[in-house]
C-alpha cells in the first residue's frame, strides 16, 4: 500500500463521518452569520478586507476546537481500534503511512475551512445593504484571507494535532494540543506585545492571528487602511506564517523519526 492509497482511504473514511459534515455545516453557518450581522469592524466598511480577515480569524479559532478530531482520528485510530498489529505487519514505509494519514487530514481540514468564505460570499449576495455601507466586492480579499490566514493555520494546527496524537497514541491529545495553541500561545503573544512592548516578537508568536489581527491591527490601522488594504501581504504576517509552517514541518519530521519506536 502506497501513499496515494493511504491518502485515499483515510480521506474517504473521514469524509463519510457525520462529525465531518457537522464541521462543514457549522463553519458555513458561522461564516454566513458573521458576515450577515457585520456592520464593519473598527470603523471599516462591512465586507472590507479587514472585516473579512476578522471573521476568518474567528472561524479559525472555532475550527481549531471543532476539527481536532479529524487529525486525532487519522493519527491514532489504528491503535485505539487495536488494528495496529495487523496494519504494521503490512509492507508500508513510515513515510508513506505518516504522510498519507496527515495529508488526508490536512486536505479535509482545508476543505472544511473553505466553508467560511463560501458562507461569507452567500451572506454578501443576500445582504441587500444600503449603498455606501459595503466595501466594493474584491475577490482578492477572500482569497488572501483563505490562503494566508486560514490555509497556513490549517497546515500548522493539523500537523501539531496529528503529531501529538501519534506520539501519545490517543486522539484526545490532539484536542489538548489545540487548547495549548489557542490559549497558552495566544496569551504569551499578548503578554509579549502589551506588557513587554516587543511588537515584532509578539506578532511572530501568534499562532492563529487573533492577537495581531483583532488586537494590534484594530488599534493601529486607520479606518481607511482597514477598508482598503489586503490582510496578509504585510512582511510581518508572511514571516509569521513561514515560522509556523516551519514549526508544523518540524513536528511532522519528529513524528516520522519517532514513529518506528512508537510502533
Amino acid at each position: 500500500m502506497k501513499l496515494r492509497e493511504i491518502f485515499r482511504f483515510e480521506f474517504l473514511y473521514q469524509a463519510h463521518r457525520v462529525r465531518t459534515w457537522l464541521c462543514f455545516a457549522i463553519l458555513f453557518v458561522v461564516g454566513f452569520q458573521l458576515m450577515r450581522t457585520s456592520g464593519g469592524n473598527g470603523g471599516a466598511l462591512a465586507t472590507s478586507p479587514y472585516d473579512i480577515a476578522i471573521d476568518t480569524v474567528l472561524c479559525n479559532l472555532l475550527w481549531v476546537l471543532l476539527a481536532s478530531a479529524v487529525a486525532g482520528s487519522a493519527a491514532s485510530r489504528d491503535v485505539q481500534t487495536r488494528m495496529s498489529p495487523l496494519v504494521y505487519t503490512t509492507p508500508i514505509s513510515n513515510a508513506d503511512y505518516v504522510a498519507g494519514r496527515f495529508l488526508a487530514a490536512f486536505a479535509l481540514n482545508a476543505l472544511i475551512l473553505l466553508m467560511v468564505p463560501a458562507g461569507m460570499l452567500l451572506a454578501v449576495l443576500l445582504q441587500g445593504a444600503e449603498p455606501g455601507t459595503l466595501s466594493p466586492f474584491r475577490p482578492a480579499s477572500y482569497l488572501s484571507a483563505y490562503f494566508i490566514l486560514a490555509l497556513p493555520t490549517a497546515f500548522t494546527v493539523s500537523a501539531i494535532q496529528f503529531s501529538v496524537a501519534v506520539l501519545n497514541r490517543r486522539a484526545v491529545m490532539s484536542y489538548v494540543g489545540s487548547v495549548f495553541l489557542v490559549i497558552v500561545l495566544s496569551i504569551i503573544a499578548g503578554v509579549t506585545i502589551n506588557l513587554l512592548q516587543m511588537l515584532t516578537l509578539g506578532r511572530l508568536l501568534d499562532p492563529i492571528g487573533y492577537i495581531t489581527v483583532i488586537g494590534v491591527m484594530q488599534r493601529i490601522w486607520t479606518p481607511i487602511e482597514k477598508s482598503t488594504l489586503l490582510i496578509g501581504l504585510q512582511g510581518w504576517m508572511l514571516a509569521n506564517k513561514v515560522l509556523w509552517i516551519g514549526i508544523g514541518l518540524a513536528a511532522l519530521a519528529l513524528t516520522h523519526r519517532r514513529f518506528r519506536h512508537v510502533r
